[in-house]
């Protein structure tokens, strides 16, 4: 299930409409439209917002099974650069491992 599907889903269950889903997490109804329906792809940040307005960890959102380390590792080295910031390919993987819940032990 794609992370759209899973909020969608949490919408649902929780009887909120994308105005409150705005609301809540702090980004734009229009921006939380476009997100929806994979118009735009989100920043790790947004992904964030989303969870903590629902009251769920990120990797609930991410880890879809299917998408790829390869997906992961580029939206999370694209966010890292955004903020000026650099890591190793070492230290990338460590943060994909811990935000996909392949790492048990932080």
């Amino acid at each position: 299930m794609s992370w759209q599907e899973k909020v969608k889903n949490l919408m649902n269950d929780r009887g909120i409409n994308q105005k409150q889903l705005s609301q809540l997490s702090g980004i734009t109804e229009s921006s939380v439209s476009r997100y929806l329906r994979s118009e735009r792809r989100p920043r790790l940040d947004i992904v964030v917002n989303f969870a903590k307005a629902f009251g769920v960890a990120t990797e609930y959102l991410l880890d879809d099974g299917e998408e790829s380390k390869a997906s992961a590792y580029e939206t999370i080295s694209t966010a890292i650069a955004r903020k000026g910031g650099e890591l190793t390919a070492e230290e990338k993987n460590e943060l994909i491992a811990l935000l996909l819940g392949s790492k048990a032990d932080v």
